[in-house]
């Protein structure tokens, strides 16, 4: 999976990690994938990615407009509402969330679009969403780190 050079866009890495879980989450166990925040899951099971924004800060003034470090925020919410015994269903939970982790951690640049990420916290409990459903959850926080111009160096 390439997607090009290093981007200071929190939606393009959100993208990036929504494509990787789609194309995994057969494997995932999971139902759906979903970009953006969402009022209701249809299945049993499903993860959610949301752009959540990006921090900067200048790292010098080689061209027009600067260089940044960019620190890029992405969501991921893996809820899951199988039917069964609690213990053995939230551990089921558990168990898919540790492993979409570790899907998103075999490639910490995004097929090249970042420098590094990776899953910096993780946070275990339960969702109930605007139609009343309730899923075991956990949630995922990605941070995902570039360097780049705020405007396109002058060419030599």
């Amino acid at each position: 999976m390439t997607y090009g050079p290093h981007t200071d866009r929190d939606e393009v890495v959100a993208q990036a990690i929504f494509d990787l879980i789609d194309l995994n989450k057969s494997t995932l166990f999971l139902d759906d994938v979903f970009y953006g925040n969402q009022t209701m899951i249809p299945r049993a099971s499903a993860a959610v990615v949301t752009a959540m924004g990006k921090r900067r800060a200048l790292a010098g003034v080689a061209s027009p407009g600067g260089r940044t470090d960019n620190d890029l925020m992405v969501m991921i919410d893996m809820h899951w509402s199988k039917v069964g015994d609690e213990a053995t269903e939230r551990k089921n939970c558990d168990d898919r969330a540790y492993a979409l982790e570790q899907l998103i951690h075999t490639d910490t640049t995004l097929g090249g679009i970042i420098i590094h990420g990776f899953i910096d916290s993780v946070d275990r409990g339960e969702t109930q969403l605007a139609n009343g459903s309730m899923f075991r959850s956990v949630r995922m926080s990605f941070a995902g780190r570039t360097k780049t111009y705020l405007s396109p160096p002058a060419a030599p």
